[in-house]
């Protein structure tokens, strides 16, 4: 990209995947002396998602001369021509074009590169996120941290031994709502400064990178802004868990993963209401940590069950059109017979059962720590106490000695 003068332009998803992806390339262009700006927000719709293909096409339509670099933008297989055009119009008249994502479309992959976009698809989110960074042979702690909390919140199989369940919970529950629910609170409390040029999601990637504000202070103060995801009531059958009770709104997916979280199940069935379609749905998810030959099972039922539905969604957790709300008392009996094509299909010796609950796993792992400080407190305490007492032996032995050497004296 562009060093000098001239400007590059980041242009990044706004979720918290994208965010990271955004705060990793402004940190490593800002550190090679590149002038960068950030742009970030498409929509003033808030029910409808920030970063469509369609306004991305509009923004770049409407740049000048400068270089840009696209993350984790991918592009809508249904409507692709504008974006396309647009991206390559670009290369050709403005500036140079580096397209960066995960999600696959390698179908016009090969239309971007032989047009004068540079696109490369990576094949994980965490690779993705360090994509910029690694490019300039950048690796800090910040870049790494932010890497690994965007990949999370993406839920990326490729870093599951990386993060802990603690984290995991942190990014996916409380993080992830208070950037979705609380985002202008959240930047008035880590203390950024309103830009509204900028955009709430421009603006979070700038101010992050020029405060250096880590992570963990993100989530730390979004502690403060949102309460932990209230679970339903739920069932499971097997390596499958379920409910009937509608999830709070827009937090469906979400809660399938919590679900998963909390029992240790492999999947997560939960019906939902899309209040923008006003259409009921069940969502069938595939917890990330475990292996994704679950996603084949995943496929094959629903390819058999619901064909000829909407489906929507990427592979391993998918939504599924509804009929009609009633529909929704078929859950349990979906759970069931998905229940038994995963025991047929997948092995899990029952030994995994009896330590797969994570969530249980962590609470104890937490109360053992707390014990153990506790512990090692009271340790020190008693040590302390016990030097304090060979002390005042010593000091004893010391005045008896003066004593006896005294009498002597005396008598001599």
């Amino acid at each position: 990209m562009s060093q000098g003068t001239k400007l590059t332009t980041v242009v990044h998803d706004t979720d918290i995947h994208g965010l990271s992806c955004g705060i990793n390339a402004y940190y490593t262009l800002r550190r090679q002396g590149i002038a960068v700006s950030v742009f970030s927000h498409f929509s003033t719709n808030p029910q409808e998602p920030s970063t469509t293909p369609t306004g991305l096409a509009q923004y770049v339509e409407s740049l000048g001369t400068t270089d840009l670099i696209i993350l984790d933008i991918p592009i809508d297989i249904r409507n692709p021509k504008r974006y396309i055009d647009a991206l390559v119009s670009h290369a050709q008249f403005k500036g140079r074009v580096l397209w960066l994502d995960h999600h696959g479309h390698s179908q016009w992959i090969d239309i971007l590169n032989k047009q004068g976009v540079t696109a490369i698809v990576y094949g994980s989110s965490y690779d993705l996120a360090l994509a910029v960074p690694r490019m300039y042979a950048i690796a800090d702690s910040f870049v790494e941290k932010w890497a690994l909390i965007g990949s999370v919140a993406d839920f990326d199989t490729s870093i599951a031994d990386k993060v802990s369940p603690e984290l995991e919970e942190m990014v996916c529950d409380i993080l992830d709502q208070a950037w979705k629910q609380r985002r202008d609170q959240l930047l008035s409390a880590l203390g950024l400064t309103p830009r509204p040029e900028l955009g709430n999601v421009g603006q979070f990637t700038v101010q992050i990178v020029e405060k250096g504000i880590e992570p963990e202070k993100v989530i730390e103060v979004a502690r403060t802004l949102v309460s932990p995801l209230r679970l339903p009531q739920y069932n499971t059958i097997g390596d499958v868990v379920y409910t009937t009770e509608l999830p709070a709104m827009g937090l469906a997916w979400k809660t399938a993963w919590k679900l998963c979280l909390v029992t240790g199940s492999k999947v997560a069935v939960v019906p939902t209401f899309n209040p923008r379609t006003q259409q009921y749905a069940v969502i069938i998810a595939r917890y990330w940590r475990v292996d994704e030959t679950i996603s084949k099972v995943i496929e094959s039922f629903i390819a058999t069950k619901f064909a000829g539905r909407q489906i929507v969604g990427h592979v391993g957790a998918r939504s599924i059109a509804l009929m009609s709300q009633s529909e929704i008392q078929n859950v349990p009996m979906w759970a069931r017979e998905l229940a038994e094509e995963l025991e047929r299909t997948v092995y899990t010796p029952k030994t995994v059962h009896l330590v797969s609950d994570r969530y249980v796993a962590s609470a104890l792992e937490r109360d053992f720590k707390m014990i153990l400080q506790k512990l090692t407190e009271i340790l020190e305490t008693q040590k302390k106490m016990y030097e304090e007492y060979l002390e005042l032996k010593r000091r004893q032995v010391q005045l008896l000695e003066q004593a006896t050497e005294r009498e002597r004296t005396r008598y001599d």
